[in-house]
């Protein structure tokens, strides 16, 4: 499959909501032009967001990466506070708790930046991809590191001490809820955002203040359907978030 073919396929697979027709020999060998690729799926002019993949032990385990990967997601795959959270179209999609920060400046080359807001939301993966393309780290370069959709939740002025604090608890409406936080995320999630825009910055991805971003998973994604809610327990915080 030529890459062209490549990106119209999955592409047709996110806006029909189906599961893509890619075999793990249509993958670019090349992590750079996998990333390339997958930069070509969004008008650059349309990033609002980027979602950290790889950095935690469950996934690093799953993808065998040291270095955390990413996906670049659109306007329409951003939602600020508002719910329900539709999740029509979404192909199988999942609900992990994240820490987000807002870009306020392009970062420099070793990856540092300034943060204009912070929040606390749901990163919902939806990766089209069959389950053979979807386990190799290069079919989660090219599926946007299988982005679906960012809520960001009690958004708030950005506080770098409040990063490496988060404890929390997280699951959906009538299931047990599991513990989990910032410790979870490999170099805490300014590290593990550091190393995504330094890789970014690199790959020339197109990076531009007011996108947010996703900083990894806090505890491990569960399944979410319509009429599905999830809840997030922090300190004497309560998120409470309903699906549709």
């Amino acid at each position: 499959m030529t890459y062209d073919r490549l990106k119209a396929e999955l592409q047709a697979a996110r806006r029909e909501g189906r599961h893509a027709s890619v075999e793990v020999t249509d993958l670019p060998d090349d992590l750079a032009e996998a990333y390339r690729l997958a930069f070509g799926l969004i008008p650059p002019e349309d990033v609002a967001a980027w979602k950290i993949g790889g950095a935690n032990p469950w996934s690093q385990a799953a993808f065998g990466n040291t270095v955390p990967f990413f996906g670049a997601l659109s306007r329409r795959e951003l939602i600020l506070g508002s719910t329900p959270v539709d999740l029509t179209g979404l192909v199988s999609p999942l609900a992990e708790p994240e820490i987000m920060l807002e870009l306020g400046s392009l970062p420099d080359g070793e990856g540092n930046a300034v943060f204009s807001r912070m929040g606390l939301g749901v990163e919902i993966p939806a990766s089209v991809l069959p389950d053979a393309a979807k386990k190799t780290l290069a079919g989660q370069i090219v599926d946007r590191a299988g982005a679906g959709l960012i809520w960001v939740g009690d958004i708030r002025p950005y506080d770098a001490i409040l990063l490496d604090k988060v404890v929390l608890r997280f699951g959906k409406a009538g299931a047990e809820l599991a513990e989990g936080g910032s410790h979870n995320v490999i170099g805490g999630p300014l590290g593990a955002t550091k190393a995504f825009l330094k890789l970014a910055r690199s790959l020339a991805a197109p990076l531009s203040p007011g996108q947010w971003i996703a900083t990894a998973g806090l505890v491990k994604a569960v399944p979410v359907t319509g009429g599905d809610s999830v809840t997030i327990l922090a300190g004497e915080k309560r998120i409470h978030i309903p699906f549709a």
